[in-house]
């Protein structure tokens, strides 16, 4: 009974320890279902919202927004729970189930599985209602979607009247004395308002505040100017580089000077007490028109550069330069003071009638004067005299066809009542225009940073090597990568931009970034942004290993053991191999893939390799076979059917040869163990040569002999052991036939002691009084 006793308190130790060291905050548990309530509510609360019959564009995005938000609440809350319910499992198994023969375990036991089976209850019941709310909200926003769609269709093709009905004119005609009554309106109760209470001395303040930003602005540009101008090459020719970099500098100069000027102002309303909710709209309008005319004109201007040929990056002549920078300003104006005073409008409750009107009469200067700048642009000579230089936005002609096709439609819009679509298409043509503009600016100038980044005596150039300290070749690779980088930046924000303007809203994307963040279910496997980026951080964290400690073998160890070259290539390769093995492995295993299936992934390896992958398994089997038996190693002469050479590396694949011609052989590595190779370096370098003379039938043999071996023994590189042999090899046609047999230490070097002894030779001969043979050919002399 005692034993028992002392069993039971064990176990109830046991229990508690495990309890203890497993446990989770149970509060966690009262936040997340507090939090369910909240999430729910408002769900129940956005669903009622729907069943109204009216619900505007501002409404269904504001829904949507929210619903997203429920959205990614729910799955986080979800995930959070993946732990306190792994632990409560954990703690379970630790328990273990409940005996099955009849006993009973102690209360203490029974108790402590009780509790953790009620906690494990709760906690997956959470997770699931946050799952299915999650669920919910996004069904919820997928019906707002299709709302916002079908009332997106429904306002830009409502059929309205066509402009050349007169009243549309008319009725805009009265809307417009409307629309300056309001505004009067507007104006006088605002004075009313703030007259009494305001402080016209606080107006003052204007030139305060716009002369202490301008004065940071200007200490700011002057530092940056000093610390880039170091690094400036001040008498380099103008470049791509420069051109761009003018474009850049010169739109976020004048945007840093609009904002200087217009927040001082308004910085200076606000401390008067003028500015109330009503006078800010009109203050939003004047500042949205003043702010993006000027830049739209800015940047137009620096792209066509008139009267400055040397920094214009379009092929636009002078004339037409002037043209198109006044012409792009004037649409610019005339798109954002038909937004605003539509906004004005709207907000001071004119009559739909006069809106639709002004839209109209907006949508048709705009295709007017769209219609111009293409005819401006198509109808020049171009820049005289490029000089070679590279011009920019040439691919812009090809779409020119669309541009008409646009214009036409929208022509057609205006005259047969869509005022809606017109005046929709109008204004995505400006504002795509103005986008595709910037992107690719930047996209040039990053291009040109890149190009100027290899030339050592450019002024990117030098600041790049003296701050980073790279060499050439890794200036290079960083330059293909960051010019990989931009083209995938270009592609990843400009389509999404591009399919905002003309489709979708933000929401769209939101709910995109959402389903993506939350992953994709592939199995037991979810993929999602975190799930490859681990993945890939860990397999780039174990092939960099890999290189550090081959880096590392290769100058601490191999360099220090003196062991033949190639014996040094065929460790480090396999190696490698071990380590890229090493770090997919852990990758897989990072990403979640059970390896007990591994027979059934070597099953359908098996198949592959059945059905075409058998050349390719075959040539990595025989690159193993290569590194371990080495009948070939990285620095073996080597002869083949298809030529001869060094082997220069061997690779997972094929082994590439060198020529001494300097001509690379690729063979598959099957062939090297399934074909006869001749090595003359398998065993060690040393090898022999042969030269080979034929001599005059009166000369003495043995003289020749002598001379031979004396002329062989003389030079340095030959050596004596094996000792060089001279044999009569035959009678020729000519002459008696003699071969010098000599070895050299290295085989490498048999070709230059080889010329050396035949220059020698030639003056032991002569010295000798030995006359070389003549061809037969000779000795006949010419036919008559």
């Amino acid at each position: 009974m005692g034993a028992m006793r002392i069993a039971a308190a064990a176990l109830c130790a046991l229990v508690l320890w495990v309890t203890a060291g497993f446990a989770f905050d149970q509060s966690i548990l009262g936040q997340k279902d507090r939090a369910l309530q909240e999430y729910r509510a408002s769900l129940d609360r956005i669903v009622e919202q729907l069943r109204k019959p009216v619900l505007t564009d501002k409404d269904l995005v504001d829904v949507r927004a929210s619903l997203e938000s429920i959205r990614a609440a729910a799955a986080d809350n979800s995930a959070s729970l993946a732990g306190p319910l792994a632990e409560v499992n954990q703690q379970l198994s630790s328990l273990g189930d409940a005996p099955r023969d009849g006993s009973e375990d102690e209360p203490g036991v029974v108790k402590a599985r009780t509790d953790l089976i009620a906690s494990r209850d709760r906690v997956q019941s959470l997770k699931s209602q946050f799952d299915v709310l999650s669920i919910e909200a996004e069904q919820t926003s997928r019906r707002v979607s299709v709302l916002q769609r079908e009332q997106f269709f429904e306002r830009v093709f409502d059929r309205n009247r066509s402009v050349f009905n007169p009243s549309l004119w008319y009725d805009m005609g009265v809307g417009l004395g409307m629309f300056v009554s309001g505004l009067g309106l507007l104006f006088r109760t605002w004075w009313a308002e703030v007259g009494p209470s305001g402080n016209p001395v606080g107006l003052l303040l204007v030139p305060v505040f716009v002369a202490l930003f301008a004065a940071g602005y200007l200490l700011i540009r002057r530092w940056l100017t000093r610390r880039l101008m170091r690094y400036a090459n001040q008498g380099r020719a103008i470049d791509d580089m420069a051109r761009l970099w003018r474009i850049v500098r010169g739109v976020l100069t004048t945007g840093s000077a609009i904002f200087i000027l217009f927040i001082s102002i308004r910085l200076s309303i606000d401390a008067t007490g003028y500015l109330t909710p009503r006078l800010f709209m009109v203050w939003k309008a004047a500042t949205s028109v003043v702010i993006f005319t000027i830049l739209y004109y800015v940047l137009a201007r620096l792209v066509s550069a008139p009267g400055e040929p040397e920094w214009r990056i379009v092929d636009l002549d002078d004339k037409s330069a002037w043209r198109f920078s006044a012409l792009v300003g004037l649409t610019a104006l005339v798109a954002t003071v038909n937004t605003q005073l539509g906004n004005i409008a709207e907000g001071l409750y004119l009559p739909l009638n006069y809106m639709i009107g002004q839209s109209a009469l907006g949508a048709f200067v705009l295709f007017c004067l769209m219609s111009v700048i293409l005819l401006v642009v198509r109808n020049q000579p171009g820049l005289a005299n490029p000089s070679g230089r590279k011009l920019y936005f040439r691919w812009a002609g090809v779409l020119t066809p669309v541009f008409w096709l646009l214009l036409i439609v929208g022509f057609l819009a205006l005259f047969t009542g869509y005022l809606a679509l017109a005046n929709y298409i109008a204004h995505q043509m400006v504002r795509t225009s103005m986008v595709v503009g910037v992107l690719f600016i930047l996209y040039h100038l990053f291009d040109a940073t890149v190009s100027a980044s290899f030339d050592p005596q450019s002024g990117f150039g030098i600041f790049l090597r003296r701050m980073t300290g790279m060499g050439e070749r890794a200036i290079e690779r960083l330059g293909l990568v960051v010019r990989t980088a931009v083209d995938l930046l270009l592609i990843v924000t400009g389509v999404p931009l591009l399919v905002l303007l003309w489709t979708l809203t933000w929401v769209d994307f939101n709910g995109i970034i959402n389903t993506l963040a939350l992953g994709v279910k592939v199995g037991d496997i979810t993929i999602s942004p975190g799930f490859v980026v681990v993945v890939l951080a860990v397999l780039a964290s174990g092939v960099i290993a890999t290189r550090l400690f081959n880096r590392w073998l290769q100058r601490r160890i191999l360099s220090d053991t003196h062991i033949n070259r190639g014996v040094q290539e065929s460790i480090l390769t396999g190696s490698t191999y071990a380590g890229y093995v090493l770090a997919l492995g852990f990758a897989l295993s990072a990403a979640g893939l059970d390896f007990s299936n591994l027979a059934i992934i070597a099953g359908a390896l098996g198949v592959g390799i059945g059905f075409g992958l058998q050349s390719i398994v075959n040539n990595f089997v025989s690159g193993l076979i290569i590194l371990a038996e080495r009948p070939i190693r990285v620095g073996d002469w080597v002869s083949l059917p298809t030529g001869e050479g060094v082997v220069r590396r061997i690779n997972v694949r094929s082994t590439e040869i060198e020529t001494f011609d300097s001509c690379s052989i690729i063979l598959p590595n099957s062939l090297l163990v399934t074909e006869p190779v001749r090595n003359w370096t398998h065993n060690d370098n040393m090898g022999r040569f042969v030269v080979t003379v034929t001599v005059d039938y009166r000369s003495d043999a043995e003289l020749v002999k002598k001379v031979l071996l004396g002329a062989a023994r003389e030079h340095d590189k030959v050596l004596t052991h094996p000792e060089p042999s001279a044999i009569l090899a035959r009678f020729g046609s000519s002459g008696l036939d003699f071969e010098l047999r000599a070895y050299v230490a290295d085989i490498f070097e048999a070709s230059a002691v080889a010329s050396d002894l035949r220059f020698a030779l030639l003056g032991l001969f002569a010295e000798k009084g030995i006359s070389i043979a003549q061809p037969v050919a000779l000795m006949q002399g010419p036919k008559a």
